[in-house]
């Protein structure tokens, strides 16, 4: 299995947002800008749903890439602790989303793998005619 190396958040998780807090409290070790493939959405009750995809040819960031940040922990125990109350937080009980691993890659091109909620493919027809897709990949102005 590929290693896990922390999470990736692209909504209100991101700092300004207004779980942002939520956050902090799981004390991460460290949080940077990162982007993930997949095609971003602003859903109609005001929060985001990414949908992974193939990464596309060129480096993010650019169309196809999702703005947000990858937060590391100091260890699995701390990332464990961490996911378990975010998985009840996002929903993942209720199947409001799923959680995969998806590389990440940040700022100055270093590549990892990180723990992400997503909506699954089959979601994408019911959120192309229902969510505005933020072709940017960014939900930071709803932040």
């Amino acid at each position: 299995m590929i290693g896990v190396d922390g999470l990736f958040v692209y909504g209100s998780l991101r700092e300004g947002g207004s779980n942002h807090a939520w956050l902090l409290r799981t004390h991460p070790e460290g949080i940077t800008r990162a982007w993930v493939a997949g095609r971003l959405f602003h859903l109609p009750f005001g929060e985001p749903a990414l949908v992974p995809r193939p990464e596309p040819q060129d480096p993010p960031p650019g169309p196809g890439w999702t703005l947000g940040e990858f937060v590391g922990y100091e260890d699995d125990a701390d990332l464990e602790a961490a996911l378990a109350d975010l998985d009840g937080l996002l929903g993942v009980e209720e199947d409001r989303c799923a959680r995969e691993l998806l590389p990440v890659v940040l700022e100055g091109g270093h590549r990892y793998h990180a723990w992400v909620h997503v909506f699954h493919v089959e979601r994408l027809p019911r959120l192309e005619k229902e969510a505005v897709e933020l072709l940017d990949g960014d939900w930071g102005p709803y932040l």
